[in-house]
């Protein structure tokens, strides 16, 4: 690699990847380079706690991961500041044009096709280090325009965009960031109409049709929120959090079967994605699709089998249902792990109390209170049936 040995002492890698062997494998590619900082996570969120304690030069990130996917990791890394310029090499097993898409429209640095060899590895490192440390003129005005922007500074920023503009006028990055200028002043009308121009230079650009959705949804026009999120969708359907806000846009609307097939997809697409089953299936709940959503429950309770909550809330679904002794055996598996938990005593009494079981919601009830003396619907629930709280 052209990188000196100086510079391979300094950077420190991290590699994230749900597999101890793949992990083990890259590890030892990157000694073989001559790097020798390395540090490991086992998903996306202990990544993020990584990124807080430590100072990382470079990601290595796989694609499919639980809890946390290599893509909502780095969403959010390039939503934070603190961490938004840390290069990420993205490891995936597929290649299609839904991946490329998805891969530019959250900025990738660059991405490597599993199975790989260290000469590989060694490439794609030289190549992102070379672009930080030789952004292109465009690059530094856009950098330039994100900082001035954060201090406030609105016509400084303003000034960098025009000049970035003036270097490349048909840029759709360019225009992307001028609507994202215009719409953190609430300049609702000319970010609508940069993000369009964004789209007009380059109609793959998701990332413009996803900011478009949220112009129109500070206009409060869902039609038009749905069709930027559709029109995202097409490029990118493998994105499970979009398919989730889509499904759930669609609930608001009263689509309820485009809804479910929204949320089929997400769960299809990265079915290891707790945080995004977890809102699907509260979305669900909430609206009174209490078999999707113990379904659900259930599905994740494969993967968590331990968690509380989940039996918590798949008690609720089944209550909801009427399925009174299911939700009781929910609720035990949970107070079985959290014989304190103030709330499932309380979800526990209820459901007894709806089974017509006064006797045994009565104690649950009582618990329930003992535990939180100020929950006032556990005690509006025990005077309810006579006896005093």
């Amino acid at each position: 690699m052209a990188t000196n040995i100086e510079d391979l002492g300094k950077l420190r890698f991290l590699i994230v990847d749900d597999m101890v062997n793949m992990r083990k494998t890259v590890r030892n590619m990157l000694r073989e380079l001559g790097f020798s900082q390395i540090s490991e996570a086992s998903d996306g969120a202990e990544a993020w706690d990584r990124f807080i304690a430590e100072k990382i030069d470079i990601a290595i990130v796989d694609w499919n991961m639980p809890i946390m996917n290599g893509i909502d990791l780095l969403r959010k890394a390039r939503s934070d500041s603190r961490h938004s310029e840390i290069p990420f090499i993205m490891v995936t097993a597929e290649v299609s044009e839904e991946t490329i898409a998805e891969a530019a429209d959250t900025g990738v640095d660059a991405y490597i096709i599993k199975p790989f060899v260290a000469r590989i590895l060694g490439e794609k490192i030289e190549l992102v280090l070379e672009r930080k440390k030789n952004p292109s003129p465009v690059d530094k005005q856009l950098r330039l325009a994100q900082v001035y922007a954060g201090a406030g500074q609105f016509n400084k920023s303003l000034g960098a965009l025009k000049t970035a503009m003036l270097l490349q006028p048909q840029n759709p990055r360019v225009m992307l960031g001028f609507g994202n200028l215009y719409l953190e002043r609430g300049m609702l009308d000319d970010a609508e109409k940069a993000y369009k121009k964004a789209l007009f230079y380059e109609p793959m650009y998701i990332k413009a049709h996803d900011c478009l959705a949220t112009v129109y949804e500070r206009k409060g026009d869902e039609i038009k929120v749905l069709k930027a999120m559709s029109d995202a969708l097409a490029l990118s359907p493998k994105c499970a959090e979009r398919q989730a806000k889509y499904g759930k846009l669609l609930l608001q609307n009263g689509k309820v079967q485009e809804a479910k097939k929204a949320f089929d997809k997400a769960m299809t697409s990265e079915p290891k994605n707790t945080a995004v089953q977890k809102e699907i299936a509260e979305t669900l709940l909430s609206n009174n699709l209490d078999k999707e959503a113990a379904d659900i429950f259930q599905e994740m309770l494969k993967n968590h089998p331990e968690g509380v909550h989940i039996h918590n809330r798949l008690g609720v679904a089944y209550r909801k249902q009427g399925k009174f002794e299911e939700a009781v055996t929910e609720y035990k598996k949970a107070l079985q792990a959290d014989p304190d938990n103030e709330n499932i005593c309380f979800d526990l009494g209820r459901t007894y109390l709806e089974a017509g079981m006064e006797s045994d919601a009565l104690g649950h009830l009582s618990r329930a209170v003992e535990l939180s003396p100020n929950f006032r619907e556990a005690k509006e629930m025990l005077e309810g049936i006579g006896r005093p709280s």
